[in-house]
């Protein structure tokens, strides 16, 4: 029997292949519906987000999105766009981490002049449900995001991001709400290749975890007043994620973030990134801890 490995390496091939044909097979339901899909195999590094070394947990990851998108223009320089989503996380190794979102989300876009350098304001606004096999996360999610773009060359974009986020779970524990702000640069190397850059950072409600041993030892007094005072008020819950007795718990963060993708063009349809992501985590007691992750994910337009 194939590893989930193995079968996301033998769809992304087939895929490849089927895109390079000169005539691909576009049924006409397809063309109405304006279908993407995108898969992307990962390694997480400290996916179980947690400040003591022997707990760190790493794992690979495995995302499937289908989303269906229109757009309608409302006049010469006024966009909407509103999309349909779903998606999948798999987290074989830690199971009670795997869970779908299904939600919608539409786009306001103001171009400011003409020709493909003028600036380009967008506002987007969504909300989804996560499905999530850990019951206590289970819940709603709103979003808004702000962004301003503009290409100073031909080749080169670059655009500001300010971001809000929500979620409603089951358990007080997975509440989260966020802001989010970022900068990002865009070089397109060829017609095919492309690089994109970006850098921010997240301040809000972070959901962070360690094994029962430290969490015991920080209720007996053993980090310190000041960590036993802001956690103890915090909520927690043992949800045993990524070990027997997992905690889990809620607690505010600054999060420095940055990512670096690049971007191969198959054909006009069809594309491949490869993703280097990491980010610094500091709480109100400052504690820190790392994550980051590799991804290579494809994408196909129909």
């Amino acid at each position: 029997m194939k590893t989930p490995r193995a079968l996301l390496a033998t769809l992304v091939l087939a895929a490849i292949q089927a895109a390079a044909q000169q005539a691909p097979l576009r049924p006409a339901g397809l063309e109405i519906l304006h279908l993407t899909a995108s898969g992307a195999f990962g390694r997480s590094e400290n996916i179980s987000r947690t400040s003591y070394q022997p707990a760190r947990r790493d794992a690979e990851t495995y995302e499937l999105t289908l989303s269906s998108t229109h757009s309608r223009q409302l006049a010469g320089n006024l966009l909407l766009t509103g999309t349909a989503e779903i998606s999948t996380m798999s987290v074989p190794q830690y199971g009670l981490t795997n869970r779908n979102l299904y939600g919608g989300r539409l786009t306001l876009q103001r171009k400011f002049g003409l020709g493909a350098q003028a600036p380009v304001l967008q506002f987007t606004a969504g909300t989804s449900f996560r499905d999530a096999r850990n019951d206590g996360e289970r819940g709603w999610t709103t979003e808004a995001r702000l962004e301003l773009a503009k290409r100073v060359l031909p080749q080169l974009r670059l655009a500001a991001q300010a971001g809000w986020l929500e979620h409603t779970a089951r358990r007080d524990t997975f509440d989260l709400g966020q802001e989010s702000y970022s900068a990002e640069i865009r070089w397109d190397l060829s017609d095919r290749w492309s690089l994109t850059g970006t850098a921010g950072r997240l301040t809000g409600d972070v959901v962070a975890g360690t094994s029962w041993s430290v969490w015991d030892n920080m209720l007996a007094g053993g980090l310190g007043q000041a960590v036993f005072d802001c956690y103890t008020s915090r909520p927690w819950m043992i949800t045993n994620l990524y070990a027997t007795r997992w905690v889990s718990y809620n607690i505010e963060s600054e999060v420095d973030f940055w990512s670096v993708s690049l971007g191969y063009a198959v054909t006009d349809r069809t594309w491949l990134e490869l993703r280097r992501s990491a980010s610094f985590v500091v709480n109100t007691v400052g504690v820190t801890y790392p994550t980051g992750s590799w991804s290579l994910g494809l994408t196909r337009r129909f």
